[in-house]
């Protein structure tokens, strides 16, 4: 028989593929290996859960001790607050009085006094205060004041401050927090410019590099309020490495000019009477500071009732008084006088001033007087008339006629009783 060759490759086909018997090898083999795997996992299952069983008891019981890396120790508030220090920090912890401060021009000069601070009474004056914290590894700061507007942005303010440690309308003082971190301004002025002085004025300030919240100039200045400031202070030091660091601004409550009537502080100083009917309408007048005829108004008041006086805009006599007529009181049926106050109220901002007392008496029942005169009754003129002088004549008779030099000498004489010609004279 004749053997034809094989064709290409089908030797290294046959030396590649596996023989029967070598295929059923691998494949029983597979299957061992398998189910080893298995059981291995089953028993790695087991023993795991049979480890979580043992520490739930040991848990359960007590005697269970966190690993190692949870009893590591634990910082407490102070050592971590130690660990990251809070930055330098300004704060003013007493703010400047905002009103009864008159700002004064450069021509007045600075007899107006200082700003007081905001708890200064007659009796105890105290003044604006500045303090430092977090002031650890820092022995000096720089602390400049200067005046911005009342409201954002916050531009540089036209007028200047003027007294102890100021010049070019800026207060700057160096604070020494390991000495003393707080700082009183003491005899410290506000100088105001006229109108056309407020671009000069403006000007000069940012040119010293005075600009907080750089806000920059205004072209039109008639938008700046000249009668409310508020004092802004930076604060900049120096760290280890020496740079300079600069604080963000902080800015003290407003401070309105006394001689304005739009923001002055009100106050009234006496009332022609103390007291009225609680029927109102009782014509009183008030003594007072300057007023706008527009913007105010007498309010009475206890407890939550409110009652408004009634006046028009010509009844305000050159700013300082005003005559009104007292508004009812809330109950007409009293028994006894009610105590209540009365105050001065701005229209615009609602400031008020301090109260006056003042007192609603009860309702008169006797209008016309008729009770008052049946207790002071009726002269006896019937006993008069039935008298032995009648007439009075006798009286006159007796009456000694005053002499030539009497009618020049009107004062009497040292010990001369005081007499009814003379009073009559």
């Amino acid at each position: 028989m004749q053997v034809l060759p094989e064709p290409a490759g089908m030797s290294l086909l046959r030396l590649d593929s596996p023989s029967p018997t070598a295929s059923c090898f691998q494949q029983d083999r597979s299957a061992s290996q398998l189910s080893q795997n298995l059981t291995n996992l089953t028993l790695r299952s087991e023993m795991n859960s049979s480890l979580v069983l043992r520490r739930s008891r040991r848990f359960l019981d007590g005697r269970w001790s966190p690993p190692a890396y949870s009893r590591l120790p634990v910082k407490s508030q102070e050592q971590l607050e130690e660990s990251f220090p809070e930055p330098l920090k300004l704060v003013i912890t007493e703010q400047p009085k905002q009103r009864g401060m008159r700002f004064r021009y450069q021509c007045e000069g600075r007899s107006a006094g200082s700003i007081l601070g905001e708890a200064s009474t007659e009796t105890n004056k105290t003044l604006p205060t500045i303090e430092l914290q977090n002031y650890s590894g820092i022995s000096e700061v720089k602390v400049t004041a200067c005046l911005v507007w009342k409201d954002w942005p916050y531009r540089i303010h036209p007028h200047s401050l003027v007294g102890k440690d100021c010049h070019n309308g800026l207060c700057e003082v160096t604070l020494k927090p390991r000495i003393n971190p707080k700082h009183s301004f003491n005899n410290l002025g506000i100088q105001c410019v006229k109108k056309k002085d407020i671009e000069e004025s403006i000007e000069k300030k940012l040119q010293l590099g005075i600009d907080p919240f750089k806000a920059g100039s205004l072209k039109n200045h008639q938008e700046v309020d000249m009668n409310v400031v508020r004092i802004c202070f930076l604060a900049s030091y120096q760290d280890c490495t020496g740079k300079t660091r600069h604080l963000s601004p902080v800015l003290s409550e407003p401070i309105f000019d006394k001689k304005s009537t739009n923001t002055s502080e009100l106050k009234i100083y006496r009332m022609n009477k103390e007291y009225g009917a609680c029927s109102g309408g009782e014509e009183f007048y008030l003594l007072c500071d300057k007023v706008q005829k527009e913007d105010i108004s007498i309010i009475f008041r206890k407890d939550t009732w409110e009652g408004k006086a009634d006046f028009s805009q010509a009844d305000v006599h050159r700013q300082i008084a005003i005559v009104f007529k007292t508004p009812p009181y809330q109950h007409l049926d009293i028994t006894e006088p009610v105590e209540v106050e009365v105050y001065l109220r701005r229209l615009t901002d609602s400031v008020s001033s301090d109260p006056f007392s003042f007192t609603y008496l009860p309702k008169d029942q006797d209008t016309y007087r008729v009770n008052k005169k049946r207790k002071q009754g009726m002269p006896d003129v019937l006993e008069e008339l039935s008298g032995p002088d009648p007439h009075g004549i006798e009286a006159k008779r007796k009456k000694k006629k005053p002499g030539y030099m009497d009618h020049f000498n009107l004062i009497p004489s040292a010990g001369q009783p005081v007499t009814k010609s003379y009073l009559s004279n």
